[in-house]
């Protein structure tokens, strides 16, 4: 349910669209004037929601992508020293002008390196147009109307998706995703992201889940930092494993204060499932209170989707319950403010 009384900026709006934004941009993505590259490895430079993006389909195609293509998320200025002629960097900015994102374009020019930028709008789009870079310009202003990231991913992940398939670095048909988008919509009919955002109220969320869904759980816990502006934590198994169950007692702020969300699937491994099970009979014993949430798209693809945007639903879920507007960023835009 979207509550546009205190929802000024379309939030809630933008997330019901996230299925159209996901199609519209892989489409203009797909049809911009990029050539097949077959590169020796490709990097995509991205932050937040730009990122997410990238680490999700990381996700979903790592044992897909082209053979002997290296892939690497870079999150932060410049470009690790090996990128080279032989280099596809993507330069992934929702904006257009991503700081950290411009300074990996200008050490990939420097190094000689094939560029496909991915955008909006911003100084990316200029390049694009004057012809210094490829790329691809996807519009977001009727399927975002916040026209924050946040509430975005869909533009990000769709024209990511767009470029990288029209490149050949993955395969992913128009058909595939419709299908995936379409089971996406009847999913979400009857999820209880609601109910679960009252679950959580007044507690810290922490998420867990396993390959392939570690980029999908990163979103996830962005969405509902921003979104619902509520620190939030995720964990990935088996890795978790080793380390956070002799940490959940003390001090006891965090026995009372915690509330773990389990997002189970099919696709995870068979001792991640088994791994889930024990956990949370450890958990029971050590008195903690935990909740699953089982995903239902039929493929990896659809259910990648669905954590992350059930996840979103959950964050927007938070901050109308306690009834504050999703959308104003008053910390961010300071911030961006304090670094000029």
């Amino acid at each position: 349910m979207i509550m546009e009384t205190i929802d000024s900026l379309q939030i809630g709006k933008s997330l019901e669209l996230f299925p159209d934004q996901i199609r519209n941009s892989f489409n203009e993505a797909y049809s911009a004037n990029i050539a097949e590259f077959s590169p020796q490895a490709v990097i995509i430079s991205g932050m937040g929601g730009s990122s997410n993006a990238a680490k999700i389909l990381e996700g979903i195609y790592e044992n897909d992508f082209k053979t002997g293509v290296d892939i690497d998320i870079h999150n932060d200025y410049g470009l690790p020293i090996w990128v080279n002629k032989e280099t596809l960097v993507i330069a992934n900015s929702y904006s257009g002008n991503t700081e950290e994102t411009l300074s990996s374009v200008d050490v990939a020019i420097k190094a000689g390196a094939t560029i496909v930028a991915v955008t909006t709008g911003g100084k990316l789009k200029d390049m694009i147009n004057e012809g210094v870079i490829a790329g691809a310009v996807v519009e977001d202003i009727e399927t975002n109307p916040s026209r924050f990231p946040k509430s975005g991913l869909g533009v990000s992940f769709g024209a990511l998706a767009g470029v990288l398939s029209k490149i050949g670095v993955i395969k992913l048909t128009k058909d595939e995703l419709d299908n995936a988008l379409i089971e996406l919509i009847e999913i979400r009919k009857s999820w209880d992201a609601e109910a679960k955002a009252g679950w959580f109220a007044d507690t810290i969320p922490v998420l867990f889940s396993g390959r392939p869904f570690l980029g999908s759980l990163n979103a996830g816990r962005n969405a509902i930092c921003e979104i619902g502006r509520v620190f939030t934590l995720f964990f990935d198994f088996p890795e978790v494993n080793h380390v956070l169950v002799e940490a959940t007692g003390k001090p006891e702020f965090v026995k009372q204060n915690l509330k773990y969300l389990f997002f189970e699937s099919n696709f995870l491994h068979p001792r991640v499932k088994k791994r889930f099970e024990v956990t949370k009979k450890i958990f029971d014993e050590q008195g903690l209170t935990y909740s699953s949430y089982t995903l239902k798209g039929s493929s990896i693809l659809s259910q990648a989707l669905e954590l992350a945007h059930y996840s979103a639903w959950v964050g927007y879920h938070l901050s109308i319950l306690r009834n504050e507007d999703p959308g104003p960023e008053p910390w961010i835009l300071k911030l961006k403010e304090s670094l000029v």
